[in-house]
């Protein structure tokens, strides 16, 4: 795989562990333990192990992570992506052989700040109604 200019790149070979933060582009061809967040792009190489939570603007997989993935914007799992865990995505393509193992979330709604949802009605402690008699 060829690295992108001007991206971080962990190469095959690296193991890197602890979060990890970019404020630009980011190339994993080796193996991260910890959580990964880019502002920029997130390329995973087919050679890649990600034990790990990523946040990226947008992603392209083609290797394995496990943990979950939040990208604002697009997420492309090549064939040979396997992802275990949550992802939550503006849009995604996914190719025919990835395999995705959690929960999908896909939309501009996904990717919005996420707002306590309202739960019902407030729920008051256990009270005894007294009845005169």
């Amino acid at each position: 795989m060829s690295s992108q200019s001007g991206a971080t790149v962990i190469a095959q070979g690296v193991k890197l562990e602890g979060d990890f933060t970019s404020q630009g582009d980011v190339v994993i061809e080796g193996e991260v333990h910890g959580k990964v967040t880019a502002s920029g792009k997130l390329t995973v190489g087919s050679e890649a192990v990600i034990h790990a939570d990523v946040a990226a603007a947008d992603a392209t997989i083609s290797g394995l992570i496990q943990g979950n993935v939040a990208v604002k914007g697009q997420v492309v799992l090549h064939a040979t992506a396997r992802v275990t865990g949550d992802l939550t995505a503006e849009r995604a393509v996914v190719e025919s052989g990835a395999t995705l193992d959690g929960r999908v979330q896909i939309g501009a709604k996904a990717t919005s700040s996420k707002k306590e949802e309202p739960k019902g009605e407030p729920q008051s402690s256990a009270t005894e109604e007294k009845k005169d008699g």
